[in-house]
């Protein structure tokens, strides 16, 4: 384990090395589990915020350690608070729903709290123990322990966090530890924490230190991202429906560099066709030819799409297909200038100081913990 107070020469160097140093379209392909267990209470507000504008740059930080590779990225969420408060754990499983986890997220608030020790063991050992880890060998497991205040000891019927480090450590997932503020208390458990879970302790500011970073490209690819979300059509049972609706409204309601940011994750994670992930999205599985017109019932079909012919939804969904691909075709050279714009950003920004923002450590963290996996 290695404490990352990071000097701004070997941050430079973080960032001006080639993505290929860490992966290339070569190397073998594998998936990357990643669970962010983080405190909701009251004082972890500001950072909490700041994550709800990064997580699909965090997102995209982790596709970018596998250029080429088609691997499946899966995330998780455990927002963890204390006994008597409104909640001790709200669990979201390991899923490649990125707009899922992304709702979720934005369902977090940081209230509560403020008597310290917070449910930290609790939350440590679901992540171990509850979540759908995936058993592949050649599959990257990541926890991101993200909190200000150290575990309770004292609480009955707990499971210690040395025990739930062993376990982690016998089914080869990563425990990372990321301190908000400067306790002491929490720094000395934090580091011990990640000794334990073979990962790296991150110290960051109380509030996370994130930057959003506004690109020349963020509006016309907001525009665009906000064309393809109006192509996105729902189908089958109602609440699946409803869920897609939901996905579509909050992608809309996105900042520019957010949806910017998910964009280039379409396009990075070869899924340029998904506008929204989580499955039940009629123009995507019927331009992959997962779906027939022919067999849909009447109450499974878009509000939009009943009463219409055979001939007439066949009609529209070819329109939709065309839009998208029309849309596709001019947002990928967009995105793959503003990726370029931001990386030349992000190599400045190094250059004149270190960066302690929560996005930017764990991006380094990935990028060094995916380099290490490659080479077993």
């Amino acid at each position: 384990m290695k404490h990352m107070f990071v000097g701004a020469s070997l941050f430079v160097i973080a960032f001006t090395l080639p993505l290929s140093a860490f992966a290339s379209s070569n190397a073998p392909s594998y998936d990357v589990d990643v669970a962010f267990v983080l405190d909701t209470t009251g004082s972890m507000s500001g950072l909490i915020e700041g994550a709800k504008q990064k997580i699909w740059s965090i997102a995209n930080d982790i596709a970018d350690t596998r250029p080429g590779q088609q691997g499946r990225i899966r995330f998780a969420l455990i927002g963890y608070r204390d006994r008597g408060d409104a909640y001790i754990t709200k669990t979201f499983d390991l899923t490649d729903d990125m707009n899922g986890i992304y709702g979720h997220l934005l369902e977090f608030r940081a209230q509560g709290g403020g008597d310290r020790p917070e449910s930290v063991n609790q939350a440590l050992s679901e992540s171990i123990e509850d979540l759908q880890w995936d058993q592949n060998p050649q599959t990257l497991r990541l926890v991101f322990l993200v909190g200000d205040a150290p575990p309770h000891m004292d609480y009955p019927n707990d499971v210690p966090y040395a025990v739930s480090l062993r376990n982690a450590r016998n089914a080869d997932i990563i425990v990372n530890t990321v301190q908000a503020g400067r306790h002491a208390d929490t720094s000395k458990v934090w580091h011990e924490i990640a000794d334990l879970g073979d990962g790296e302790y991150l110290a960051i500011a109380q509030n996370g230190g994130m930057q959003a970073v506004h690109s020349p490209y963020d509006d016309d690819i907001e525009q665009m991202q906000r064309a393809m979300n109006h192509t996105v059509l729902g189908y089958g049972a109602k609440a699946a429906q409803a869920e897609v609706r939901n996905k579509r409204a909050l992608a809309l309601a996105a900042p520019a560099p957010v949806a910017s940011d998910m964009a280039s994750y379409r396009f990075k994670s070869g899924k340029k066709n998904k506008v929204v992930t989580g499955g039940n999205e009629l123009v995507e599985d019927y331009a992959d030819g997962k779906v027939s017109l022919d067999t849909l019932k009447e109450d499974e079909l878009p509000e939009t799409f009943k009463g219409l012919s055979k001939e007439e939804q066949k009609a529209k969904l070819d329109a939709l297909v065309k839009e998208r691909q029309t849309l596709n075709s001019k947002m990928e050279v967009l995105v793959k200038k503003r990726d370029s714009y931001l990386k030349a950003e992000a190599k400045k920004r190094a250059a004149a100081a270190p960066d302690d923002a929560f996005d930017v450590k764990v991006r380094e963290t990935v990028r060094k913990q995916a380099a290490a996996k490659m080479k077993k």
